[in-house]
């Protein structure tokens, strides 16, 4: 049965290869991106039929993105609250507090402005996914912003699961480990880095776009109500 999603975040990376798995599915999706030009070009590749512009920071821009959604699809039964930015990959006593405070602006509170609006507009059952990231089970070093915003991410889904799930909504922090993304692939495609990352990963390897679409459309569908509260990691191993 074709459901309604909207994610944010979906113009590239893990939003974007969930939102092409999704539509390739039959189901109606939404994506967010911050830029119209991200947006455009997102939606010419296939990945959504629709799109809208929105910086999770700002409430009004990602209600009108969730309006935009509901009067097209005539409702919502999931969100993946995807939209995030890295740290500044420095040693923490060099950090720039700046920075440090937008890498929370977005990770942490643009995935509760998203949760807020999720609230106000899913169907009763619902769900919501929020990205967590392994960061926030296995700290990495030079990344104590990301780190940190993360781990408030992964309580924050956990925090909603406790007011939420009677209401008929599933909350779910989904922790991928390392994908190729605007986001990684400096470190991915660096060879000193990409080795010192292989290292922490059991399964040796780093992660396929394609193994994530299958796992969110599971998360998001009506057979995994009962996981509300659960953190889901899809690492090769790297949480343990």
């Amino acid at each position: 049965m074709s459901r309604k999603y909207l994610i944010t975040g979906g113009t590239s990376g893990i939003g974007a290869a969930v939102a092409r798995h999704l539509t390739a599915q039959g189901h109606d999706v939404l994506v967010t991106g911050t830029s119209q030009a991200s947006v455009d070009a997102a939606l010419a590749d296939g990945v959504a039929p629709l799109g809208a512009v929105a910086d999770v920071t700002d409430a009004a821009a990602v209600a009108s993105a969730f309006d935009t959604a509901v009067t097209a699809f005539g409702g919502l039964d999931g969100v993946f609250a995807n939209a995030g930015i890295d740290g500044e990959g420095k040693p923490a006593q060099d950090l720039d507090p700046v920075t440090f405070r937008r890498v929370l602006e977005v990770n942490t509170v643009g995935a509760f402005i998203v949760a807020q609006a999720a609230h106000r507009h899913l169907a009763r059952p619902g769900a919501l996914v929020i990205n967590a990231s392994v960061n926030a089970m296995r700290p990495e070093v030079h990344f104590a912003d990301y780190n940190a915003s993360k781990a408030a991410a992964l309580s924050l889904a956990k925090t909603l699961a406790l007011e939420w799930s009677a209401e008929g909504l599933s909350v779910v922090a989904m922790c991928p480990g390392y994908f190729p993304s605007k986001m990684t692939n400096e470190w991915l495609t660096d060879p000193e880095t990409s080795k010192e990352l292989l290292g922490l990963i059991p399964a040796g390897r780093f992660g396929r776009l394609e193994e994530i679409g299958a796992l969110l459309e599971f998360l998001l569908g009506p057979q995994a109500p009962f996981l509300t509260g659960a953190a889901i990691t899809i690492d090769g191993g790297r949480n343990i």
